[in-house]
């Protein structure tokens, strides 16, 4: 080290070692002149005359009365770790006040912490995509009825907005499908999820790829080669992550494809698949080509630097429209729909999370009030030692900065053992959460949540800490110093903050209450919903059979009658059928026009549910034949085409007539040139298709698996034998008939019926969870001020006692108290309640988001929570002996 430098370095040193000594001494004359100026107090002097006395015996020490500025800098970090150490001992010494105080604490901010990584993995992390929120999720929707949703485009509307549009430098398409991956050495054959893609796919989504390449355009046609992406998910789960797989042929289908490249481990679109086809080498069947097919089409669009995406609307928009004049036939009434890729993903998810991160930020409120109001009673019951120290020259910073750092080591120990609530609550909130969306799946608790954690904790010492500590520190010495030991130098303000503090807390949990009352109301309902079909002990698989090895539709016909053959020979199973778009698994819809009778205005059809069905399917669900009979053996191919309809179709379409004899005119298979006739011959039960809260039914048009060609279908089974241990039955009964074959997504009804609640089922547990933990706060919060109100009205109850007052009118005067808490916080949080009701419409299920049976529920619940907390107050001041409390007063 060069030796000026030393030397500068050693003359500072010595400056500050002098400066530390300095403050040691200036506080250890401070510290016994504070002591001399106590006794002198107690001595029976007044502050200022005992102060004066200290100073004299002292003798040439008036220069401590101010401590120099600089001096105050130096002892700054000493006085921090005495404050801090001052602290700890305080809290150690009152062992209960600190649990209440940390895990109240750690309790709103656990909840908040949870909470708060689900919306960020869910809502605020950014899609793993370079300028993803230009990546733009296109569909089609009916413009009259907004509420059906979206639907998917048709091929030549898609080439209409391809031409049209100006906003997007890509616009491609893509299709989710199934494949069978078969022929790989060493592995049985497997179902992987997949996808038809245009070839500037990749492009939109901005990602190369790993190795090899992605489709070029002169690839992405009729007549192209076979080829294939692949995830980075199977590259390494069934090749190893060798490189060689580049160039090599899979047999998926039944079909060689070459490989040409490995996408990204970030690349997730669409649907997590693990393989992508070319899209258009498909288009010449002979269903894609006509607008009114829409094969399950949807488009994906990069909009154009500096385009927004209201921009990008407001053109498609014209062009749907555009479109709709030239082909009323098919377009009457289509739209385009236009959302963010981000928006399409978590759209729906969004209401939900705010309303929880809502709801643990009223819970985060009622622990801080609750706090507030801890801090502030037990800063109310150390005034006479804070007048002490007022007295004999504390400044007024110091008795906050004191306060404070007592607020921060509870919140510092409450920031971190609610982080490891959070923490440990992962893997239930995963469990709960919708099983659709992997977002969910990928909560982190990492450096950025610890970082939310403790600037939370930050914020509470703001809401809890900063009033006891502002109002201790401006304390009436003479007052404070004259109260007895059960007297109170409490201001009516004072009291009167700790009453509304306790009133915030009743009306945030009366809110809290009451919301989660209704939703659950709602929840129930959704459970106790008529399906129309029995899940109980129903097993169900799909299984895709490949166009190109089941070409002719026999081997189909053969291959589902064998494998009922063999399921129906297990033991336990009871009934057994096949369909390709049972309940919770319709993709199908086709529209239908009466035979005989005038067509429908363009765009007007009917649009009905379409089950393609064999075997014992209604025996099988559970649904009843309401008239008429089903399918037979008698009807193949060659007999006469026949329909079995639903109730509810049959109600809506044909009214006050017996449907029974009755032809239709439809498209069954979507795939012929022109409508083929049926005629009804049975009805039965109606069935929920989509979702157990479907709002909105059209009917179901049920056809025959032997005279409408189906190759995906989905194995029914009735059975006393749980999914998991069925699947590897079903998996062997399908190898021995086609070795090439396999089964895939083998679950239970009931799975799949609780799956479609699973939003619903994760609102309300944790709303439920939520709104209990605010009335566990509000209850701990109210107790400890009636409390703290009893031992501050000590002296009078005793008085009161020795003056003939009898127990039962003592516990009237802590009733009273109460009840007027809750009377006002209950009024307040009703008030509140109905200004949010609009919100909890959207969520609720059968169920007014108005309920004045529920108010009054949730009103009783707080009434028999006060009564519990005003109890042992009560009890213990019917106990006070008047005697001995008013001897040492």
């Amino acid at each position: 080290m060069p030796p000026g430098l030393r030397g500068w370095l050693s003359r500072l040193l010595g400056i500050f070692e002098r400066r530390r000594r300095d403050a040691q001494m200036t506080e250890e004359i401070q510290y016994h002149l504070d002591g001399l100026t106590s006794r002198k107090i107690a001595a029976g002097l007044s502050p200022e005359a005992a102060r004066n006395a200290a100073l004299r015996e002292f003798g040439g020490v008036e220069q401590i009365k101010e401590i120099s500025r600089e001096q105050r800098i130096w002892m700054w970090p000493d006085q921090l770790w005495q404050d801090f150490r001052f602290a700890l001992r305080m809290l150690r010494k009152r062992p209960g006040f600190a649990a209440v105080a940390i895990i109240t604490l750690a309790l709103g901010i656990g909840a908040n912490t949870a909470i708060f990584s689900i919306v960020r993995a869910v809502l605020l992390r950014p899609l793993p995509y370079p300028n993803s929120e230009r990546i733009m999720f296109l569909a089609e929707a009916d413009k009259k009825n907004p509420s059906f949703g979206t639907f998917p485009l048709s091929l030549p509307d898609y080439l209409d907005w391809r031409r049209d549009s100006t906003v997007f430098e890509h616009l491609g398409l893509s299709r989710v499908e199934t494949a069978t991956l078969s022929d790989v050495p060493g592995r049985n054959p497997e179902q992987i999820p997949s996808a038809l893609v245009t070839a500037n796919f990749f492009q939109i989504i901005g990602l190369p790829a790993e190795i090899g390449r992605t489709f070029r355009e002169d690839e992405d046609k009729v007549g192209g080669p076979q080829l294939v992406v692949i995830s980075d998910r199977l590259w390494q789960r069934m090749f190893q992550r060798d490189p060689a797989i580049i160039g090599k042929s899979l047999t998926f289908q039944s079909q060689p494809a070459t490989v040409i490249g490995v996408m990204r481990a970030e690349m997730a679109a669409p649907d997590n698949v693990d393989a992508w086809f070319p899209l258009m080498r498909r288009t010449n069947n002979g269903a894609w080509p006509k607008r009114e097919i829409h094969p399950w089409l949807f488009a994906w669009g990069r909009l154009k630097p500096g385009v927004t995406v209201e921009q990008a609307r407001t053109e498609m928009t014209a062009i749907s429209a555009r479109i709709e004049q030239a082909h009323l036939d098919s377009n009457t009434n289509t739209t385009a729909a236009v959302k963010s890729l981000m928006e399409s993903m978590v759209g729906k998810y969004r209401l939900n999370l705010s309303l929880l991160l809502g709801a643990v930020a009223l819970v985060l409120l009622i622990a801080c009030a609750n706090l507030a109001n801890l801090f502030g009673a037990r800063s109310a019951a150390r005034l006479r030692e804070l007048a002490i120290r007022v007295a004999v020259g504390a400044r007024r910073s110091q008795i906050i900065r004191q306060l404070l750092i007592e607020s921060v080591v509870v919140a510092s120990l409450g920031g971190l053992l609610g982080f490891f609530i959070a923490y440990w609550s992962h893997d239930l909130i995963a469990l709960l959460a919708p099983p659709t969306l992997s977002r969910f799946r990928e909560v982190t608790f990492d450096g950025g949540i610890l970082v939310f954690t403790f600037v939370l904790s930050g914020l509470t010492i703001l809401l809890f800490g900063l009033w006891p500590a502002w109002k201790a520190s401006r304390p009436d010495v003479q007052v404070a110093l004259k109260s007895g030991a059960h007297g109170s130098s409490d201001s009516l303000s004072a009291r009167r903050t700790r009453d509304w503090l306790v009133i915030v807390d009743l009306a945030l949990t009366l809110v809290l209450l009451s919301s989660a009352g209704l939703v659950l109301k709602s929840f129930s309902r959704l459970q106790e919903l008529g399906l129309g079909f029995d899940p109980q002990s129903l097993v169900t698989a799909r299984i895709d059979l490949p166009y190109a090895g089941y070409r002719d539709y026999q081997k189909v016909i053969n291959f589902y009658h064998a494998l009922l053959g063999k399921i129906a020979a297990v033991p336990g199973v009871e009934k057994i059928a096949v369909g390709a778009n049972p309940p919770l698994l319709a993709t199908w819809q086709v529209t239908f026009t009466r035979e005989g009778k005038p067509a429908p205005v363009p765009g007007q059809e009917p649009n009905v549910d379409s089950e393609v069905i064999g075997g014992n399917y209604f025996g099988t669900l559970g649904a009843p034949l309401v008239r008429g009979r089903l399918f037979t053996e008698h009807d193949t191919k060659g007999s006469p085409l026949v329909v079995v309809v639903d109730q509810e179709l049959a109600d809506r379409y044909f009214p006050g007539e017996n449907p029974i004899g009755q032809r239709i005119v439809a498209d069954a298979d979507g795939s012929v040139s022109a409508n083929r006739g049926y005629e009804i011959v049975g009805v039965v039960a109606r069935m929920r298709f989509h979702a157990a809260e479907e709002s909105q039914t059209h009917g179901v048009l049920y056809f025959s698996l032997a005279q409408t060609e189906r190759r995906n279908l989905v194995l029914l089974a009735r059975t006393s034998i749980a999914a998991a241990a069925l699947e590897k039955t079903i998996a062997d009964a399908v190898a021995g008939i086609d070795p090439r074959q396999p089964t895939h997504d083998v679950r239970s009804m009931s799975d799949r019926v609780a799956e479609t609640w699973a939003t619903q089922r994760l609102l309300t547990f944790l709303l439920s969870m939520f709104s209990g933990l605010a009335l566990l706060l509000a209850t701990i919060g109210l107790y400890g001020v009636l409390a703290y109100n009893a031992l501050r009205r000590l002296r009078e109850i005793a008085l009161r006692l020795a003056l003939g007052a009898q127990p039962g009118q003592i516990r009237a005067l802590i009733f009273r108290h109460a009840l007027r808490l809750l009377l006002v916080g209950c009024g307040i949080g009703l008030i509140l309640s109905l200004s949010i009701s609009g919100v909890l419409q959207s969520v609720l299920y059968q169920v007014r988001p108005i309920d004045p049976s529920m108010y009054l529920f949730v009103t009783l619940i707080l009434g028999v929570a006060t009564a519990a907390a005003c109890w042992r107050p009560a009890v213990r001041a019917c106990r006070t002996d008047p005697m001995i409390v008013l001897r040492d007063s």
